[in-house]
Parts: C-alpha cells; structure tokens; sequence
C-alpha cells in the first residue's frame, strides 16, 4: 500500500515537472514582456516594421541569375579540341599549315604554330585536362611546352632553344656550358 502511494506521489511530480518544463518558454516571453514594459513606457515601443513588398518579380529575378551564371561561366573546351591539337602535334609541317585550330585562344593559337617539334611532341603527350589550359592560355604544368604569354614565340623554321623535353640532358648541357664558361672568365 505505501509503495502505490510512493509511486502515485512519483507520477504526480514527474507530471508537475514534465508542464513545468514545457511551460519555460512561455513563462521566459512572460519574464521578457514584463522587464521590456517600464523600457516601452520610457522610451517608446518603437513601431513596427513596415511590411517588405518586393517590386521585382520572380521571374526577373530567375532571368538576372541565368544572364549572371553564363557572363561568369568559364569556356569549357571540349574533346574535339583536344584531339585537334593532338592531331596538329603529330602531323608534318605541310599538313599543320591547312588544320582548322577555331576555339583555342589566340596567343595559344600563336605560340601553337611557332613551336618546335620538341616542344610540339612534349604537348602531344600531355592529359586532356593540360591541354586545354593550354588552349585557354592557363598555367598547364607540361613539362618542355612554354606558357603563353612568358617566353616570346619562336620563329617557324628556328629549332627550339631547348633541344630535348628530357630535363637531364638539359641539366647536362647547363653543367657542360658553365664549366666550358667559368675557364674563360675574367677576374
């Protein structure tokens, strides 16, 4: 018998407490409304805000972003580009004059036709994605291809200054060159 009223007792506080917790953030307003009234008197409930009516329609505002999204969208180079640039690398010297190179960005396009062989067969070799960097005149990181916009086009007919895209002969050479220099130096 004790026990069943021990456990009514139980019940009936878990109950009080359980209203007493959900009914915190109404006596919280309560606490608020009645700290934030000699505040009002004092110095003015302010008025309320004005209900914001838009003059734009949605649809203005659908056509603004789509006009944004292309003026932002950078020119994605598809595969057909790649693979004419890969066909212009390996194809002779008669047939590089007549191959169609539209959609590549023109410094590209100009450093693409004053390029060595070299230099040529290095950007063959390269992934798609370095290409088109590349025909968009961005840093590509093709080892032995130059960077449009650095290093002066090389006239047609003139060999590239770097005669090999293999970076431990050209370390050899640079080595041989600084010895052959350093014997006829003055002072």
């Amino acid at each position: 018998m004790i026990l069943r009223m021990a456990a009514a007792i139980a019940r009936f506080f878990g109950r009080i407490g359980k209203d007493a917790w959900n009914s915190l953030p109404t006596a919280g307003k309560w606490l608020d409304d009645i700290i934030r009234w000699p505040f009002s008197l004092v110095f003015g409930g302010g008025a309320p805000l004005p209900a914001y009516e838009p003059h734009v329609q949605r649809s203005d505002i659908v056509d603004e972003f789509k006009r944004a999204r292309q003026a932002a969208a950078v020119e994605v180079l598809g595969r057909d580009i790649v693979a004419s640039v890969r066909k212009f690398c390996a194809a002779s010297g008669a047939d590089r004059a007549t191959m169609d190179l539209r959609g590549i960005d023109t410094g590209a396009m100009a450093l693409l036709l004053t390029m060595g062989e070299d230099e040529l067969r290095a950007l063959s070799r390269a992934s798609d994605p370095a290409i088109r960097k590349f025909c968009l005149s961005k840093a590509h990181g093709v080892y032995g291809v130059p960077m449009v916009g650095v290093h002066q086009p090389i006239p047609a007919n003139d060999r590239s200054p770097r005669p090999s895209s293999d970076r431990r002969r050209w370390e050899e050479q640079a080595t041989l060159r600084r010895v052959v220099e350093d014997r006829f130096r003055l002072g």
